[in-house]
């Protein structure tokens, strides 16, 4: 619930201009807004640029206001999204729609991603990571059915 909307004038109220760097409040506004926007069957993405800040501070948020908002590459969010594995691979996936290289570091740190980045993303054997999904017994069996290897 935000609380600004209920107060007759929220913008005396402190802390109402940094409202939206909060990424809860930035991701319940741009629901709101495009709420109101599905409902006038017009889309501004100027309209959702004052909520950005917030958007990018969480990994989920900037990755879903990438592929559903923005439509493509949110360049000034990647740098937050690359540092969380589980969003990088999803991003590269669904938003890049390919490799990432500037995110594989922070990949390579878990094995279950790093998984998933060759089999979705790579479609192909990552040997750089087979020495870090072969330490998950799980993981490691997934990436050997999926690409017919012994690691």
């Amino acid at each position: 619930m935000n609380l600004y909307d209920l107060h007759p004038k929220p913008e005396t109220l402190k802390g109402y201009e940094q409202r939206f760097d909060v990424p809860e409040l930035a991701w319940v506004e741009l629901i709101s807004r495009n709420h109101k926007l599905t409902i006038s069957k017009r889309f501004n993405p100027d309209l959702f640029r004052d909520l950005e800040p917030g958007l990018m501070k969480e990994p989920a948020y900037a990755f879903t206001y990438a592929r559903n908002f923005l439509k493509g590459r949110w360049t000034k969010a990647e740098p937050v999204i690359m540092k969380s594995p589980e969003w990088a691979v999803r991003y590269a996936e669904q938003v890049i729609k390919g490799r990432w290289p500037e995110a594989e570091p922070f990949i390579l740190k878990n094995s279950a991603q790093a998984c998933n980045y060759a089999i979705d993303v790579l479609k192909q054997r990552w040997p750089k990571a087979e020495r870090i999904i072969a330490k998950s017994q799980y993981w490691r069996r997934e990436y050997e059915d999926w690409f017919k290897v012994k690691l």
